[in-house]
């Protein structure tokens, strides 16, 4: 994602309220917190819980929702209809869902000191003039393969397609997609369905996925050299994290958790709310030609909650091994307190656009007219960020 000032300033809010947590807590209590006793067992099942029932699981739905998405609009391209155009803009939004439940660990293969997934796939605001005109240049006969290679972030990936698929919340009529577009959107897919199969590869192994995705693994041989050869230290990352290998602790691998959480809770926050309200920028609020921003920003939570409490999805499956059930057994309040904040933070994210009646595209919109009225409501959900980011902090004291 792309960051912006205000997030830097609100990763400093972070880091300082939790600074005055710890002092607070060393002025209080003169021990070293908690004792954990055989943390190398505790800390490795609360990690191999973390990558087998979560993090695998999310990258696994998210290649199958990639490849149904592909099928789509290969449907679309072979029958141009309303009901075709509908069904792939359905696609996206499935795809589109997982993705953001992956965003609480976007570390590790999908970085950018990796395979950088997450700039391919998920970079905004598009550049649109560029866009343009590559479908002109190329008339229509952009591959995937050199989309996937040469083009830069902010021109493939998911906003793309959804540009290529939405205007204003719904499916575009399909008289409006040219065939230079329905070329684009089929390559642009192609790249998307590479990404989202490298990072399911790159996280389980090859060896431990389905011979459908070892094979579209293996159709572009870039792919295969970008993971194999250039990047070949984070291959089978879930096997590498859940073992600590290569960190320097088993505390140092749990924190990567919580670092990812409080990442993707300052992103929210700072960046995909704050900022574009601020500024009144309606080209700055991200999905917003499908209008599904807010539900972009309610997945990361749920993200988050998945990453804390085990399972994936967004209905919730906790697991009997999870950061929870560690936190829980040596400070009970406090994994109240961070069960309690998740929960407010996607109850006031949803208030925002009045749970689902109002658009975040529309309420950005008002504000550039001069329309506050929703400026409280806007700033308790960035709070609410906040708020998730300085409890998970604390975490790390049961760690020490």
């Amino acid at each position: 994602m792309k960051k912006y000032l205000l997030k830097c300033m609100f990763t400093l809010a972070v880091l300082f309220m939790a600074v005055n947590f710890t002092s607070c807590s060393d002025d209080d209590d003169d021990d070293d917190g908690p004792v954990v006793d055989n943390k190398d067992e505790v800390y490795g099942n609360i990690l191999k819980s973390y990558v087998n029932t979560t993090v695998i699981p999310t990258y696994k739905t998210l290649a199958e929702a990639a490849l149904e998405m592909r099928a789509a609009n290969q449907a679309l391209r072979e029958n141009a209809t309303d009901a075709n155009m509908a069904a792939a803009a359905a696609a996206w939004i499935k795809a589109r869902i997982q993705w953001e439940l992956s965003e609480a660990f976007l570390f590790g293969p999908v970085s950018e000191d990796h395979l950088n997934i997450d700039a391919h796939i998920d970079s905004w605001p598009l550049e649109l003039e560029e866009i343009k005109k590559e479908i002109g240049l190329t008339e229509g006969q952009l591959t995937g393969e050199r989309a996937w290679k040469e083009l830069e972030d902010e021109v493939i990936g998911f906003h793309v397609t959804e540009y290529l698929l939405y205007r204003e919340g719904k499916s575009r009529p399909v008289a409006e997609l040219t065939e230079g577009e329905l070329n684009y959107l089929t390559a642009a897919t192609d790249a998307l369905v590479w990404d989202c199969v490298l990072a399911y590869v790159a996280w389980a192994g090859e060896e431990n996925v389905s011979a459908a995705i070892k094979e579209v693994y293996r159709e572009n041989a870039d792919i295969i050299s970008f993971l194999e050869s250039e990047n070949a230290s984070i291959k089978n990352f879930g096997s590498k994290l859940s073992s600590a290998d290569s960190y320097s602790s088993w505390e140092s691998a749990v924190e990567e958790i919580i670092d990812g959480v409080i990442d993707i809770a300052d992103e929210v926050g700072a960046t995909k709310i704050a900022d574009p309200y601020s500024n009144g920028r309606v080209e700055d609020v991200e999905s917003w030609y499908s209008w599904h921003s807010l539900d972009d920003y309610t997945n990361n939570i749920y993200s988050i909650r998945n990453a804390y409490l085990g399972g994936e999805g967004t209905a919730g499956s906790p697991t009997s091994v999870s950061l929870s059930t560690f936190v829980k057994e040596n400070d009970a309040a406090l994994d109240t307190e961070i069960k309690e904040k998740i929960d407010n933070c996607i109850k006031k994210i949803q208030a925002i656009g009045d749970n689902g009646s109002l658009s975040f595209y529309k309420v950005v919109e008002a504000k550039s007219k001069g329309d506050t009225s929703r400026q409280a409501i806007v700033n308790e959900a960035v709070d609410a960020c906040l708020a998730v980011g300085v409890s998970f902090g604390k975490i790390k004291e049961l760690l020490k």
